[in-house]
């Protein structure tokens, strides 16, 4: 790795670490309401079907608290288990692959050593055990999103388009066999054109995003900072 990307990849996981930082406060927050909520409601439940005081702080109140315990040790293996060392590897590999000769380099270090690009961070701390963070730049796109990260070359990109995300559920209810498909996300899609350099490894790409307004922010970014998207984004 050349070195002004290794110091590139310095500053990148620094900026990082502080969004890990503020994922973790949300996520600290969550555990916390849900805890709190967890044994306020199954004693304030245990009122409301008629039960004594003595039977509430007997049987629902120890129920809360085991419901309470559950959520922070969910919430704890999920800080054991998420290290800024994943993220420097996901990263390393992800250039790897990126850049294939030291022209591709320089045009990434370039981009980012003019700062002419913009980056925004997405705490999805139901779905996801890390931040997620989309950079746009003239020449480069790069996405990271639990530990998959990957960059993509302007230059090669032939069109762009969004695509809902669906789950098809399937349940039952009495004799009758249910099937119905539920919207999880929203995806860009990315097109390369034939004779590119990313098309000899793979056809598209997918940026999976939660809902439309992380979508229109990605876009937006993608307008400001890179002046071919006019080319293969509809305007």
């Amino acid at each position: 790795m050349e070195e002004r990307v290794k110091a590139w990849l310095e500053q990148e996981l620094g900026e990082y670490s502080k969004a890990m930082k503020e994922f973790n406060r949300k996520l600290t927050r969550m555990m916390y309401l849900a805890m709190a909520g967890s044994v306020v409601g199954l004693t304030a439940l245990g009122f409301y079907v008629g039960g004594d005081a003595a039977t509430v702080f007997t049987l629902h109140f120890p129920i809360g608290c085991g419901i309470a315990l559950i959520i922070w040790l969910c919430f704890y293996i999920q800080v054991k288990v998420t290290s800024g060392k994943k993220v420097r590897a996901a990263y390393e590999k992800a250039i790897g692959q990126a850049f294939h000769s030291q022209e591709d380099e320089n045009i990434f270090i370039h981009q980012m050593e003019n700062h002419d690009y913009g980056t925004v961070n997405f705490m999805n701390t139901v779905v996801d055990k890390y931040p997620c963070r989309f950079l746009a730049g003239p020449d480069y796109l790069m996405y990271f999103r639990d530990l998959n990260c990957f960059f993509i070359r302007t230059a090669d990109i032939k069109s762009t388009y969004a695509q809902e995300e669906k789950t098809r559920l399937r349940y039952h209810m009495g004799d009758y066999h249910i099937m119905q498909n539920v919207a999880m996300g929203i995806s860009l899609m990315i097109d390369y054109k034939e004779d590119s350099v990313s098309a000899k490894e793979r056809n598209s790409d997918k940026i999976y995003l939660e809902n439309g307004r992380q979508l229109t922010q990605v876009l937006d970014l993608i307008r400001k900072h890179c002046p071919v998207s006019s080319e293969f984004m509809a305007q």
